[in-house]
């Protein structure tokens, strides 16, 4: 009797260590928790490439708002007879241009950076100082400077390839060497009549008004 109870315990033992329980344990166990971490990580990592995309969107957002600065401005614009730019320095220093870039607006009014006169390097505008910029050049003669100027203005000037439309209106702009727009003046459609420009007035400071040509120079009143 006693042997007969001994081996059902035995054969009982052995049928719960192969079995017994099972119906309660969940079948793989240990998958969710290999998926929640995978899960983490992938949302981690989502979360990383996210901040990396804006992080990357507000880096090129710098191009409008960014550590280039300058003291030049557009100063003066004539787009009827003689086309020409004129540059001013109003600040206190000199201004280093070189790299710099000039240009009309294209048909979105935005700046024209592909045909931009560019400054060599070294071009300088010191304080109270002026810099002209003839329009309509051959590209072929490239940017300069040039001793071939106006008879009126000063001796020294460079050249663009581009002219402002007086017909349609253009925006002249100033570009820092990655084409942020740091200065620009508009010329509106048929702003000034033959023998006027359209500058600062008051000279290097002021909004655009109807000027007398002074190319070089301080601008005035018509």
């Amino acid at each position: 009797m006693i042997t007969n109870l001994r081996f059902t315990m035995l054969f009982a033992a052995a049928l719960c260590a192969a079995g017994c329980g099972s119906d309660d344990e969940p079948a793989g166990s240990g998958t969710p928790g290999a998926g929640a971490t995978t899960s983490s990580q992938a949302s981690s990592g989502s979360s990383s490439s996210s901040g990396s995309g804006t992080g990357g969107s507000g880096s090129g957002g710098t191009g409008t708002g960014g550590d280039v600065t300058t003291t030049v401005v557009v100063n003066e614009i004539s787009a009827k007879g003689s086309d020409w730019i004129e540059l001013g320095n109003p600040g206190s220093a000199a201004a280093d241009l070189g790299g710099f870039g000039l240009c009309d607006s294209d048909e979105t009014g935005l700046c024209n950076t592909g045909d931009a006169l560019r400054f060599p390097e070294g071009t300088e505008l010191g304080p109270g100082e002026y810099l002209l910029v003839l329009g309509d050049q051959a590209v072929e003669v490239g940017p300069g400077p040039h001793t071939t100027c106006l008879a009126e203005g000063p001796s020294s000037c460079f050249y663009a390839t581009w002219k402002v439309s007086a017909s349609r209106g253009e925006t002249v702009f100033l570009i820092s060497p990655n084409d942020q727009v740091l200065n620009q003046l508009e010329y509106p459609m048929e702003a000034a009549a033959d023998g006027q420009t359209w500058g600062r007035l008051p000279d290097l400071t002021g909004q655009g008004g109807v000027t007398a040509p002074t190319p070089g120079a301080a601008n005035a009143a018509p």
